[in-house]
């Protein structure tokens, strides 16, 4: 089951079951060859695993018919900002089993970085299944339960933060007079090479920091400016806020 949405992977969308409270948005996936459901009792069971993605205060809305017809033991993937395991077996019952996923918009572009969660009723070969699609569309991370709001600033809401950057960037080199394309190419090839250095290199984060911080250089001579602006303190403002507020989201 998948309620809005879409996995970008390789698979065959005649075995994908979709259904979606908007009639258009159901008959766009039955053009594109995915299975589609009038209504939510039909796609749960006519599903093994169930792909559970709405916003925070539609699931309020929707639980009591996806209780309905919840099989105990079917495995649920589900993408819900906020909300923790404690939740769904309230809701779902003792016997249910839950994969919590933290996905991210690069999972778009085949480059996502999914965290993901299980319950206590969930095998390793039921999170095999779960982290076998997701791996087609990124790179995967388990970690403990209850930490989906603490993992969100790290890659949930970490493309907004390189968006953002990437836009002033844009800015800025249209003001020395830059072509803003040319620059944002190379702006965004860094990002991209930078992240591929972390991930594949033996080189400590702190030692890749001080190769480029050259005593008196253009780069150091920065970063020491935006450091004593407060750049420091301001990404510790943004995890701070962006895990209160995955919490508050979680309670509504």
């Amino acid at each position: 089951m998948h309620r809005g949405g879409e996995l970008h992977a390789d698979y065959n969308p005649s075995e994908i079951g979709i259904f979606d409270i908007n009639e258009n948005v159901r008959k766009d996936y039955a053009s594109r060859g995915y299975k589609t459901f009038d209504n939510m009792t039909e796609l749960v069971n006519n599903s093994e695993m169930i792909v559970l993605g709405v916003t925070p205060k539609v699931i309020g809305l929707i639980i009591d018919e996806l209780k309905a017809c919840y099989r105990p033991g079917q495995l649920m993937l589900t993408v819900v900002t906020g909300v923790e395991q404690p939740w769904y077996t309230e809701h779902l019952g003792e016997d249910c089993k839950v994969v919590i996923c933290m996905p991210n918009m690069s999972s778009q572009v085949g480059e996502g970085a999914f965290a993901v969660s299980r319950n206590t009723n969930c095998t390793d070969e039921d999170v095999e299944r779960v982290t076998a699609i997701l791996r087609s569309c990124g790179l995967v991370e388990e970690i403990p339960d209850g930490m989906m709001a603490e993992i969100l600033p790290f890659n949930g809401s970490a493309p907004g933060f390189f968006y953002h950057i990437s836009n002033l960037m844009v800015k800025e080199a249209e003001k020395y007079g830059l072509d803003p394309d040319t620059a944002i190419r190379l702006f965004a090839q860094t990002m991209k090479g930078s992240a591929e250095m972390i991930l594949s290199s033996n080189i400590s984060l702190q030692e890749l920091e001080t190769a480029l911080r050259l005593p008196g250089g253009a780069t150091v001579t920065a970063l020491e400016k935006i450091e004593s602006m407060g750049f420091d303190a301001m990404y510790d403002e943004f995890v701070r806020v962006s895990v209160e507020r995955c919490k508050e989201l979680g309670r509504q």
